[in-house]
């Protein structure tokens, strides 16, 4: 009977090793592909990082060369008029943020002499020198008449000179005259230049690759066509060959593999994740094996297109350290529960009764253990899904009838949609009418083609209007086969609504002096009239028909006289002798002088004014003059009586003060808020105005730095219930030393 009993304990204890046995090269099988999971997770996370950062290059490039496009329509540069150094300095205020060294105009020689170049640049100095254009290239293929409209990219240095590895990159667009003011009324159309930038791609790929962190201690490097290092964390590679570089520094490590990923991959703008050997990472000197996620920067011009590449790069231990550190912890664990059950075992020899109750707790306490350890890797993964859910873009993923298959939570908050009620709509539920179409053409092609699509699209959201971004690229499994489409969507709504409003200033300005010439041509003449009829109405009968034709003359020569002072005062908007004042105290001053007309009127009002406001830049005189303008405006939109309300705040970034005046009046049509600004734009019957007081406030409210602009519902399109108009003024914030916070 013992020998019986101490071969089933023997039996009982070969079949527990190797079930613990078992068990443990089940859980290291389970750790390996945890691993692997996690790690094809993360690099995936750092190729949406890349590909956003690319993006957001791409974007700014695309920006410089609109606002270079915008440059070249002023017939300051066109004319070259005294007021050119000025006009470049305009510009120069909004592209020196993104790279931008210099604005130049290459002008041709006259006679045989050489041509003259105009500079400015980013410290404001400008200069004029002479130049020998037969050695510019770009000006001789800016000389092509079909390459008007085309830009023109190059590597360069300061001189033109061309180099290896050049410190700038130099936009160029040919100049024609084709715009006209007061001194130039007829356009020519003759080519006058070539206008460029002189970019620092250094700058601009540093701008937004070194604010890049993958987990703790990742970050990010760019290269250029060339293979040359246009920013890197170690500062003495950049603008040396990234081939080369490293080698230099430690020659004893193998780069064959991430010199073979930039050559064949990056450098042929392609985008995707891998891993390589590095001999360092930030202080740390030893051979480190990180992941890579790279995306292709593509420099598009007319001539020539660059394609740089941004990669993020981390460790490999950073990502594994956790599951590690969670799997040692459970074999340490295993092991323990080993020993115990072996001990229970031997002792089970000489106590049999209790081997099952020791038995049942340690399997009870290794349950617990592994449960706890499964907790543990489920917080880690959450942690790096909110890589994604922490981009501040809308970040979607659609299948190929476009259903979408997961949103991120600031995509779902922009959509106003919860996560769960977005997920199986289609793309054209999201974004109706043309965009939708768009989009969905672009995913079937996608899947067709198995290429990315880049555009933008005007969209209404939630009864707003934005202009979005969207970036579309195949999702592909591990047969090339694609399983559905990323898209990232970024908000470009202000930048595009500040390109409209500065050419909308640029028109007003234009406008305002063509005013000044024909009210000052007007008013001599109409002078004259209305003398002789005042000197003919003293010799005139009261009672004789000739007086009132005379009268008559007299009534309309004076509404003539009214309209050309209200041109006269849009032409020259007076300089004020105040620079900064009290927007409530404003406020109250403008209501006190039309309290009673609001009271006959039937109109409430109600003031929501914030304490303790900061002073804003502006003339008290001109300010009370807009809000009287825009009061004056509201009421008449209220003939049968209504509510009108005054509210004043600070923006969010706390650099300007915003003054809100709304009113359930009849709304301004769709089709006419785009043209409310221009001068003599009006929609009352002839003699009730002029159609330039909102003209005149625009003028006034844009010489103090800040912006004006109409959100309206009209009373057609969504009834007298839902109709009204809102007007916001944004005025900069007066500093300690006297400037504009901003």
């Amino acid at each position: 009977m013992r020998l019986t009993s101490n071969r089933i304990y023997l039996i009982i204890g070969l079949i527990t090793a190797v079930v613990l046995t078992a068990a443990f090269v089940l859980g290291l099988m389970s750790s390996n592909k945890m691993r692997e999971v996690i790690s094809e997770q993360f690099n995936q996370q750092q190729l949406i990082m890349a590909k956003s950062a690319a993006s957001a290059i791409e974007e700014k490039f695309a920006f410089l060369k609109n606002e270079l496009h915008t440059l070249n329509l002023s017939p300051a540069i066109q004319y070259l008029e005294v007021s050119w150094p000025n006009r470049m300095q305009i510009t120069m205020d909004n592209v020196q943020p993104y790279g931008v060294v210099e604005i130049g105009l290459v002008v041709p020689g006259e006679g045989g002499h050489k041509g003259r170049i105009f500079r400015l640049d980013k410290q404001g100095n400008h200069r004029v020198t002479e130049i020998d254009t037969s050695h510019l290239h770009f000006f001789s293929w800016a000389q092509n008449p079909s390459h008007k409209g085309q830009f023109y990219i190059k590597r360069t240095t300061l001189d033109f000179q061309d180099d290896s590895k050049p410190p700038y990159l130099l936009v160029a667009i040919p100049t024609y005259q084709v715009s006209v003011d007061e001194s130039h009324p007829i356009a020519t159309g003759d080519f006058s230049g070539c206008l460029f930038f002189l970019i620092d791609p250094v700058f601009l790929a540093q701008k937004y690759a070194q604010v890049i962190r993958s987990g703790n201690t990742g970050y990010a490097w760019v290269i250029d066509s060339e293979g040359n290092f246009l920013y890197h964390p170690e500062q003495d590679f950049i603008g040396q060959n990234a081939f080369a570089v490293r080698a230099q520094k430690l020659p004893r490590v193998s780069f064959a593999e991430i010199n073979k990923i930039q050559r064949e991959y990056m450098l042929a703008g392609q985008e995707g994740v891998s891993y390589y050997w590095s001999g360092w990472h930030r202080g740390l000197h030893e051979k480190v094996e990180k992941f890579i996620a790279y995306a292709p920067i593509r420099i598009v011009g007319d001539n020539v297109e660059f394609i740089w590449s941004l990669a993020v790069v981390a460790p490999r231990t950073e990502v594994e350290g956790a599951v590690h550190e969670v799997y040692i912890r459970q074999f340490f664990l295993q092991g323990l529960v080993i020993f115990f059950i072996m001990l229970a075992g031997g002792a089970a020899i000489f106590y049999e009764s209790r081997w099952a109750s020791s038995l049942e707790k340690e399997v009870q306490r290794k349950t617990e253990e592994l449960k706890k350890s499964n907790d543990e890797l489920a917080i880690s993964e959450k942690r790096y899904k909110s890589l994604v859910e922490s981009a501040e873009d809308c970040i979607l993923t659609v299948d190929a009838h476009g259903d979408i298959l997961s949103v991120n939570r600031y995509g779902a908050y922009f959509l106003s949609y919860t996560r769960h009620g977005i997920v199986g709509k289609t793309i054209t539920v999201l974004f109706p009418g043309k965009p939708g179409e768009v989009l969905h053409s672009q995913i079937e092609r996608i899947f067709r083609e198995k290429i990315g699509f880049r555009t933008t699209l005007d969209v209404s959201v939630a009864d707003k209007e934005y202009t979005l971004n969207f970036n579309l690229t195949p999702v592909r499994d591990e047969e090339d086969k694609v399983q559905s489409v990323l898209i990232i969507a970024h908000d470009v709504t202000a930048s595009k609504r500040m390109e409209e409003q500065l050419y909308h200033t640029e028109k007003l300005a234009s406008l305002g002096q063509l005013a000044a010439g024909v009210a000052h041509e007007i008013n001599n003449p109409l002078a004259i009239i209305l003398g002789y009829t005042d000197m003919l109405l003293e010799k005139t009968n009261e009672d004789a028909k000739e007086y009132k034709m005379l009268k008559t003359i007299e009534r309309q020569g004076n509404n003539c006289k009214r309209i050309v002072e209200n041109l006269m005062s849009y032409a020259r908007t007076p300089e004020g002798v105040q620079y900064d004042t009290d927007v409530n105290r404003n406020i109250e001053l403008v209501l006190e002088v039309v309290q009673n007309t609001l009271l006959t009127k039937k109109i409430e009002y109600e003031l929501f004014l914030t304490d303790n406001l900061p002073r804003v830049r502006g003339d008290a005189g001109q300010l009370q003059q807009v809000l009287m303008n825009l009061v004056t405006n509201a009421v008449k939109a209220m003939p049968k009586g209504g509510k009108l309300t005054i509210h004043t705040r600070m923006n969010i970034a706390g650099n300007k003060v915003e003054i809100l005046i709304s009113d359930n009046g009849e709304g301004i049509k769709r089709e006419h808020l785009s043209k409310i600004f221009d001068p003599f734009f009006t929609t009352r019957k002839v003699g009730e105005g002029t159609g330039l007081g909102l003209s005149v406030s625009y003028a006034i409210i844009a010489k103090f730095g800040g912006s004006i602009y109409c959100t309206s519902r009209s009373k057609e399109e969504f009834g007298e219930a839902e109709s009204g108009s809102t007007f916001t003024i944004s005025l900069p914030v007066i500093t300690s030393n006297g400037g504009r916070n901003e």
